[in-house]
């Protein structure tokens, strides 16, 4: 990957957010958060979607919003990894994404491990 395509402050990403499995969170305040973040920012798109299960494994004992992120160019296409997100269970944790988000999404332990989904286990390489 190219020398700061990660971590460059109002770069364009698209936010996926799951809005059908979002047991033990206030989603309505949580959603307003992410909302407000994404307007704040360059370029951000925030998409409500149904269960992202396919890609980041949201059956864990904490519950709240799961969401997938991913930076683009200006036209949306793709130009980084999908990173998973989740659970995202209060204002605060909205916040702090948001944070990231808007420093660019950097790759220098920025992103609250509390929020640092696991792939799905389709996702994940198995040794047989």
């Amino acid at each position: 990957m190219p020398r700061g395509a990660l971590g460059r402050p109002n770069c364009p990403f698209t936010l996926a957010v799951c809005v059908s499995c979002h047991e033990g969170a206030d989603g309505g305040e949580v959603m307003e958060s992410l909302r407000k973040a994404v307007q704040s920012s360059s370029h951000g798109v925030l998409v409500s979607t149904g269960c992202l299960g396919k890609i980041l494994d949201c059956r864990r004992p904490h519950h709240g919003l799961y969401a997938a992120v991913q930076q683009c160019a200006v036209d949306r296409k793709p130009s980084g990894p999908v990173v998973r997100v989740g659970p995202i269970v209060t204002v605060a944790d909205a916040d702090a994404l948001g944070t990231w988000l808007r420093r660019g999404m950097p790759d220098d332990g920025a992103q609250p491990d509390r929020l640092r989904a696991a792939p799905a286990p389709s996702h994940v390489a198995h040794l047989d």
